[in-house]
């Protein structure tokens, strides 16, 4: 039977989290949610300087000489520009006890680029779409974001279709230069839950020092109660980790890892932070066998019903570590969101946050003499208040990206 060309309706099948169609809604657990606004797509981003931030960190190997190559001479392009079928749908821890850390995750890096990345090649190298049938034109495509701030073209976006018949199945990969740019995590108001940490240690915001240089914003991981994967910031043990789990791990010395726990726990002592997921989608370049298998165990979430093909997150590294991936997948099951970040390059990734209303990619805007506000988002539709991580606190963790203290403005 010939599959439809468009996606059914997304209320086609119940979920697990609420819609945002409605400017007052309830949340996954029947709380309410302040009411929310739609903000322009990326696509009518202003340009303000040349930078583009490469989460997709797909690099299939570098240059061989130290210098990167010039981006090509083409105008920045928005994230919204979707062609018609993608248009639808460092502390140790012993006995409980956590002493903190010698350097704050939060805490401002060195001006200076790390000099591991030296020839490492940004934007990643294009690659081939997945599936011949259900490839766009520009699929594999690296184009890059314009900046918000004066500095370094640090960002670029591209496109893929996953699935082999369904054209609306697609997942758009972001990836940061983080030669310039710094990754930090910060805590929510309610999420991770925690008995714990005291309330003054969980904000919800980008921490004011930061707010100047700051680029990006994307979510973090499930609920405490949907896995209770682990989580460490600052020092503070949210929630203790556990075995069977990927984790993204940020070190002291700005290193960041995403592997199984297993391999990261005896480094415990050298990080700053980490942030817990279901099993890693992939590692060392190698697509998780138990995918396979992902309708039976769930492991990595689903709406209400089983449902598997649904919105879901994903954040990766390249072999080299200087391009950092984000992935958001629509309609898209656990493995075809690992197959589209492999296919960007990322040779270590984890399944971040999933479901409607908790998958969420901003950038920001610096007006002059004002406070940074979301100025665009990942996809249309994605309901926001601009001046939330700002002055308006996010009730659950997320992670943001800014320009490293130094860099060119």
């Amino acid at each position: 039977m010939t599959q439809p060309a468009v996606p059914p309706p997304r209320n086609s099948s119940k979920s697990c989290s609420p819609s945002t169609d409605d400017p007052l809604r309830l949340d996954r657990d029947g709380g309410p949610v302040r009411a929310v606004s739609d903000g322009p797509s990326l696509s009518r981003w202003q340009v303000h300087g040349s930078w583009v931030v490469a989460l997709a960190l797909a690099a299939c190997g570098g240059p061989s000489t130290p210098t990167d190559p010039p981006l090509q001479a083409t105008a920045p392009a928005g994230l919204n520009q979707t062609s018609p079928a993608t248009a639808g749908p460092g502390a140790t821890v012993a006995a409980g006890v956590v002493v903190a850390p010698t350097a704050s995750a939060s805490a401002p890096s060195s001006a200076t680029a790390p000099k591991r990345f030296a020839g490492a090649a940004f934007p990643p190298p294009d690659y081939p779409p997945i599936h011949e049938r259900t490839r766009e034109p520009d699929d594999g495509t690296w184009r890059p974001l314009p900046m918000p701030l004066d500095g370094p073209s640090v960002m670029a976006v591209s496109t893929s279709h996953p699935h082999p018949i369904k054209g609306f199945v697609f997942v758009k990969v972001v990836a940061f230069d983080r030669r310039y740019l710094d990754l930090r995590l910060v805590a929510g108001t309610q999420e991770p839950q925690s008995k714990v940490v005291a309330v003054e240690r969980r904000p919800g915001l980008v921490p004011s020092q930061d707010q100047g240089r700051l680029l990006a914003v994307f979510n973090g991981g499930f609920k405490a109660k949907h896995g209770s994967y682990g989580m460490l910031l600052d020092g503070d043990l949210f929630v203790p980790p556990k075995d069977d789990a990927c984790a993204v791990a940020q070190y002291l010395d700005e290193t960041i890892r995403i592997r199984s726990w297993p391999v990261l726990s005896g480094d415990v002592q050298k990080l700053s932070a980490y942030r817990q997921t279901p099993p890693c989608l992939v590692e060392q370049g190698e697509l998780n066998p138990r995918l396979k298998s992902a309708y039976k165990s769930r492991r990595w979430g689903s709406a209400v019903g089983g449902v598997q093909d649904i919105r879901r997150s994903a954040v990766g590294l390249d072999k080299t570590g200087r391009n950092l991936l984000y992935g958001f997948g629509d309609w898209v099951t656990p493995g075809e969101l690992a197959l589209a970040m492999k296919a960007a390059g990322a040779v270590d990734a984890a399944q971040l946050d999933i479901n409607w209303s908790y998958t969420r990619f901003f950038l920001f805007d610096h007006p002059p003499g004002g406070p940074p506000h979301i100025r665009e988002t990942i996809i249309p539709k994605l309901k926001f208040s601009k001046n939330r991580y700002i002055d308006k606190s996010s009730y659950r963790d997320f992670y943001y990206v800014g320009l490293r203290p130094g860099t060119a403005r």
